[in-house]
């Protein structure tokens, strides 16, 4: 019957060891662990979290040149296996004094304590907005429908005068625009337009000579000229350049 060993479990971390042993890794600098990983409120049992195994761990030699972590394990002291960590008698650099440590602890806590999330405290209402509350939370669906019964003629009233088309209002400085139907009148006018001047230029028979604004009633020597000067067509009727300008360019056509 084989018997196999079993692992022994961890010891318990002295605090001072006589081994002259330094590990080969390189030193520890405090500065470069945080804050609160460093415990020198006991200079002479002073503690920090190694940085390999996690764990809590003394430091030796506080009264002798070369200040080192202890030989420990990795795991918690009679419970976890006996490994040997790979930091163990790793040198300690002091680089910053207990001071400056004290001042590092209190920075971190203030920093910490500024990201925790604080309690919010509920504004109180005005006594305005917690009389609406209340009177809203005391209605009923009869009374809601007596509210809108009071108001439905006012609302109704409202409602039409939106609806309500203004008397067709016109611009003080633009030109008049017409607001009943001429189609019948447009046709007429345009054809007396058309027949005013022949294809060599010369007035028509019984045509006017001179072509006149719609709007201001200025004249022009002949329909050439007119077109010439930026005389347009707008709505059917003929408009001097000046007058013509206030419409859009979609609504001006030439002759």
């Amino acid at each position: 019957m084989a018997i196999t060993a079993a692992m022994p479990a961890a010891k318990e971390r002295p605090r001072r060891t006589r081994t002259k042993r330094v590990s080969a890794l390189a030193a520890l600098k405090l500065s470069r662990l945080l804050p609160s990983h460093i415990d020198l409120r006991d200079p002479l049992k002073a503690v920090l979290v190694c940085g390999d195994c996690g764990t809590w761990v003394p430091i030796t030699g506080m009264q002798s040149k070369v200040q080192k972590l202890v030989p420990h394990h990795t795991g918690k002291a009679g419970v976890a296996d006996a490994i040997h960590c790979r930091s163990s008698n790793r040198r300690i650099e002091f680089d910053m004094t207990l001071p400056e440590w004290r001042q590092a602890l209190t920075d971190a806590a203030t920093e910490a304590s500024s990201r925790q999330a604080t309690t919010v405290l509920a504004k109180a209402f005005s006594p305005q907005t917690d009389r609406t509350l209340r009177a809203r939370a005391e209605r009923t669906p009869a009374g809601r429908v007596g509210d809108w019964d009071a108001v439905q003629v006012q609302v109704g009233e409202a409602d039409a005068a939106r609806k309500r088309v203004p008397d067709g209002a016109r611009p003080a400085d633009g030109p008049e625009v017409p607001q009943e139907p001429e189609h019948l009148e447009r046709h007429d006018r345009r054809q007396a337009e058309l027949g005013r001047y022949t294809r060599d230029g010369h007035p028509a028979e019984g045509a006017p000579v001179q072509p006149e604004c719609a709007h201001c009633g200025t004249t022009e020597l002949n329909f050439v000229r007119a077109a010439a000067a930026g005389w347009r067509q707008v709505l059917r009727r003929t408009h001097c350049g000046r007058c013509a300008g206030r419409f859009p360019a979609w609504m001006r056509t030439q002759f």
